[in-house]
């Protein structure tokens, strides 16, 4: 009999089950682990329903002005004027005093005949400080002459005295207590006139005349407008195109010319007219969320963008103070804020925001405690 030839068994080894069996039990796990991580993900949800209320904002609106009938969305009249003028004006002060100090005195007469004292009659303070008249006058019987010019005897600092009551030693004992000075401000040395005119002059010179120029030219445009438009509003924008003093910054003088011509740019147009325009464009455009309810007039602030006069167009940038009402949640918040938020922190985050009278978060599954961080698993809602 010939012997069957032997082949090598195919059936694991003891020794091999083992690790196939690890295996097998690592893989499932690590799937199980997969969908749950997988699940908890895609089932997190969270639902934000906020309780609103109208809440005043800051807005802004642009509007283009133009004639009538130029298609612009407001009606108005664009002009410009130039007008030129000049000023005298002094130098700055020389920031050096006088020697003396001086100021004024009232000087009582309790006689029945009038008094006379000539220029340099002396004034003596309680505390002994000598002040003397600058000119001669004449104190009216039982009367008073008032803001009469007094210079102090000695130079210094120690002349600057308060107000005080002074006798008049020149006169007789007697009639000393029936004629006598009084001051009500105190005495001090006077700063000199101004000897240099210096760059800070010219600049608030240019400022002051361009102020004193900019209302004539306006009036000057009003004028020209048809009488219906006479009581319209204006804005407008103005440059001076030339400044020019009668001497430069660093001359010695105590006072100089300025001259200046503004150019001004007035837009004129009705307040009314443009109140309902920004209202009705305002309330047309819902692309933020909101709608604007109403506009608080005594808020209107307009300014002057870009200009043409031969074109007779302008841009005008409006900004005001609205109450506003939210009408689409999902465009007004930004669901990136509330990312990995609590319910605690989202309710602190809401309770910030104007137009928000109260906000309540519910998530799930339950197992969810924070706000998904996917922004699709995000919904906000307004109660009706």
């Amino acid at each position: 009999m010939t012997p069957r030839p032997h082949h090598p068994s195919t059936l694991p080894s003891p020794g091999t089950q083992v690790p196939m069996k690890r295996i097998v039990v690592s893989f499932s796990i690590a799937v199980v682990m997969v969908v749950a991580a997988v699940l908890y993900y895609t089932l997190q949800r969270a639902i934000v329903t906020l309780e609103l209320e109208p809440a005043s904002e800051v807005a802004e609106s642009t509007l283009t002005v133009g004639v009538k009938d130029s298609g612009a969305s407001l009606t108005g009249t664009v002009a410009a004027l130039e007008l030129s003028g000049s000023k005298k004006f002094p130098a700055s002060p020389s920031g050096v005093r006088d020697d003396k100090a001086s100021g004024t005195v009232t000087l009582s007469n309790n006689q029945t005949t009038a008094q006379t004292l000539i220029a340099t009659t002396r004034l003596l303070s309680p505390d002994k400080v000598l002040f003397r008249l600058r000119q001669t006058v004449s104190i009216p019987a039982r009367g008073k002459l008032e803001q009469v010019a007094v210079i102090a005897d000695q130079a210094g600092e120690a002349s600057a005295i308060g107000p005080t009551k002074f006798t008049i030693p020149g006169l007789r004992a007697n009639l000393q207590d029936k004629v006598y000075a009084e001051s009500t401000e105190p005495m001090r040395r006077a700063e000199k006139p101004g000897s240099k005119v210096t760059a800070v002059d010219l600049d608030d010179a240019r400022k002051s005349l361009t102020e004193l120029l900019v209302p004539q030219a306006l009036a000057k445009l009003r004028e020209q407008l048809p009488a219906a438009e006479r009581s319209w509003t204006v804005v407008y924008k103005s440059e001076t195109p030339k400044a020019e003093s009668s001497v430069p910054a660093g001359t010695t003088a105590t006072e100089f010319t300025y001259s200046v011509t503004v150019k001004v740019v007035a837009v004129f147009y009705d307040p009314q007219v443009l109140r309902d325009r920004v209202l009705a464009e305002s309330q047309a455009d819902l692309s933020s969320g909101r709608k604007i309810l109403s506009i608080e007039e005594q808020s209107l602030a307009v300014g002057v963008g870009a200009t043409s006069v031969e074109e007779k167009t302008a841009s005008l940038t409006v900004k005001f103070l609205a109450k506003v009402s939210i009408t689409d949640a999902e465009r007004a918040f930004s669901k990136a804020d509330l990312l990995g938020r609590t319910a605690e922190e989202v309710q602190n985050y809401f309770a910030s925001v104007p137009g928000v009278r109260n906000a309540q978060v519910e998530m799930s599954p339950f197992w969810v405690n924070t706000v998904p961080t996917v922004e699709s698993h995000i919904t906000i809602e307004i109660k009706e």
